[in-house]
């Protein structure tokens, strides 16, 4: 009977412990890639870009990214991780671009999102035929 205690002893911590080594993915990167179609974004027309967790929170950001971004150019900006969200926290979040025009300002194009998690992993999200003008200066989509 001490044996099989001791055995169902070894067996629970040995349990508890693999559990507690299997953490959850932890974001290390957050990268929006911009590809501007048919109509530029003026240079002095700024955008802010924030991934937000399921729960809306902000976890990540890019803000007051300014200058001309011309027909069929590409463009890419780095997001700042907030703490140390994890993959479960942010791959039912969504990502929020806020538009902020000087005068008249319409901007078209496409987009893709690109999370990077500690194991490796990814989310992407692309984005096609987006429009952001100074009637029309936020948009939300889910990843």
């Amino acid at each position: 009977m001490k044996s099989m205690m001791l055995y169902l002893a070894i067996i629970a911590m040995a349990v508890s412990t693999s559990a507690a080594f299997a953490q959850e993915p932890v974001l290390t990167s957050v990268e929006a890639q911009f590809d501007t179609t048919k109509d530029n974004k003026n240079g002095d027309s700024k955008l802010d870009v924030y991934l937000k967790n399921v729960n809306g929170h902000e976890v990540a950001k890019s803000e007051g990214n300014e200058g001309v971004w011309d027909r069929h150019s590409i463009h890419t900006v780095s997001l700042e991780i907030e703490g140390n969200p994890t993959r479960a926290d942010v791959e039912k979040g969504s990502v929020l671009l806020t538009f902020h025009p000087n005068g008249a300002d319409d901007w078209k194009f496409n987009y893709k999102a690109t999370l990077k998690f500690s194991d490796g992993s990814s989310i992407i999200k692309e984005l096609f035929g987006c429009i952001l003008t100074e009637y029309n200066t936020a948009r939300t989509d889910t990843l």
